[in-house]
C-alpha cells in the first residue's frame, strides 16, 4: 500500500523558559491534505496543533506533535530513517530563524549611512525582565528542512513544497516560487501570499517544471490527492 507523509502547522522557538515566538499558522491545510490522502494509501501527519493529532485516528491517520524546528526536523530523520514514502506534503510553516540571545537595549545611534549602532548588555534569563526600556532578541538562521528530504534522507517519492511570501504580485510570486521548487528538488511547489489566504479568491498557485496553475483553497486538498494518483 502506498504511504504518504504530511507535516501541517507552525513551529515555535523559545525565547526563555516562559515566551516564544513563531508564526500565523494552524495546520488546516495540512490535515487537510491528510484527510484527502488518507483513502489512497497509509497516512502519517506531523503536526503542531494537538486538535489535528487527536482527530487523526478517526480519519485513519497516524498523527504525531511537534513544536519546534529541532523536533520537527528530528522526528522526520526518524521516520525517513524507517520508511520510505510514495509522496511528502511539506506544509508546515517552519521558522526561519531561532531565538540565539536576549537584550536590553541601552543606547541607539543613527549613522549617515543609513545604518545604525546598538549599545546593548545581555538580558538573557529563565524570564526576561519585563522593566528594561526596549529589548532585542537575536535571531540566527534555521537550516531549510526541506532541503534535506532529497539532500540528507535520500527521498526519491513525490516531494510537495509550500511557499508563502507577502508583498508580491503574482509575476514575482511564481519567479521565486520556481526558484525555491528548484533549489529544494521539489516536484510541485504549492505558492502563496498572505492575500491569498482568505476570502472569496483565496487560493494558490501549483507550480511543476516551469509550468503553474491556479487552485482555489477549498479545492487545494483534493488537488494534492490527485498528484498522487496522477490523474
Amino acid at each position: 500500500m502506498a504511504r504518504y507523509l504530511v507535516t501541517a502547522g507552525n513551529t515555535r522557538e523559545l525565547i526563555d523558559r516562559v515566551r516564544d515566538w513563531g508564526n500565523i499558522f494552524t495546520g488546516n491545510t495540512g490535515f487537510s491534505i491528510a484527510k484527502a490522502l488518507a483513502p489512497l494509501g497509509d497516512v502519517d501527519l506531523l503536526t503542531s496543533n494537538a486538535t489535528h493529532a487527536a482527530d487523526a485516528a478517526s480519519a485513519g491517520i497516524a498523527a504525531a506533535i511537534f513544536r519546534s524546528h529541532a523536533d520537527l526536523s528530528a522526528a522526520l530523520e526518524n521516520l525517513l530513517a524507517r520508511q520510505t514514502y510514495d509522496a511528502i506534503f511539506m506544509t508546515a510553516a517552519v521558522a526561519d530563524y531561532r531565538p540565539a540571545g536576549a537584550f536590553a537595549v541601552t543606547a541607539r545611534v543613527k549613522n549617515a549611512d543609513g545604518t545604525e549602532t546598538w549599545t546593548v548588555r545581555d538580558a538573557g534569563a529563565g524570564k526576561v525582565k519585563s522593566d528594561f526600556p526596549a529589548v532585542a532578541f537575536l535571531g540566527e538562521r534555521t537550516e531549510k528542512i526541506v532541503d534535506r528530504f532529497r539532500r540528507d534522507w535520500g527521498h526519491r517519492g513525490l516531494l510537495v513544497k509550500f511557499k508563502l511570501e507577502v508583498g508580491l504580485d503574482a509575476d514575482a510570486l511564481l519567479a521565486v516560487a520556481e526558484k525555491s521548487r528548484k533549489a529544494s528538488g521539489a516536484d510541485y511547489l504549492v505558492a502563496n501570499t498572505l492575500d491569498m489566504v482568505n476570502g472569496d479568491r483565496a487560493g494558490a498557485y501549483l507550480l511543476s517544471d516551469g509550468v503553474h496553475e491556479w487552485v482555489p483553497r477549498g479545492e487545494l486538498p483534493a488537488r494534492c490527492a490527485k498528484l498522487v494518483t496522477g490523474t
